[in-house]
């Protein structure tokens, strides 16, 4: 009998030991990233800084602030166009297997002036993300955007929206 129970322990503290190196727990995780961004959140090109919280129920939560660079939309135009500012930001849910790839909705908001007028805009959010294990590490999102109902503003600023964008970054 001892000898069953030393081997039912054994076995427990070998299964336990693998699932440790098969997935690595959370909090090894690089939980924080640097991203370049192009097109979406109401900016041609932006930096965001990001800080993703991984919850043990498995959703990753992420909140997301930048800033960025817009210009007016113009075709066959001489004259220079205007440039604006933007401070986009977002609250995304990430599901997935807990792995690498995970699905993203939320919600966002861009504020985009140039300097004489100023505009907000929220949206919701739907992509893709890839984040690594390891930090540093590479991170990338894909994402879908649009400012329902409020197109008036966009008509209004004559700024460039992509409905789409680009992520780029680096996972610390």
């Amino acid at each position: 009998m001892k000898r069953v129970i030393l081997i039912f322990l054994v076995s427990l503290v070998l299964m336990g030991s693998y699932a440790q190196e098969a997935e690595p727990a959370d909090e090894s995780r690089p939980d924080f990233n640097i991203s370049l961004n192009f097109g979406g959140d109401a900016s041609i090109m932006s930096l965001g800084f990001e800080k993703l919280f991984f919850l043990e129920s498995g959703p990753v939560l992420a909140g997301k602030i930048g800033f960025g660079f817009n210009q007016e939309f113009q075709l066959f135009s001489s004259e220079d166009p205007i440039n604006f500012f933007s401070l986009p930001h977002s609250f995304t849910v990430n599901l997935g297997n807990g792995k690498r790839s995970y699905g993203e909705i939320g919600i966002g908001g861009s504020w985009i002036t140039d300097n004489t007028k100023h505009y907000y805009f929220i949206y919701p959010i739907i992509g893709f993300r890839y984040h690594p294990f390891k930090n540093p590490g590479f991170s990338f999102r894909a994402w879908a955007f649009w400012p329902f109902g409020q197109m008036d503003k966009v008509e209004e600023t004559d700024a460039w929206i992509s409905p789409l964008g680009l992520s780029f970054g680096v996972a610390l």
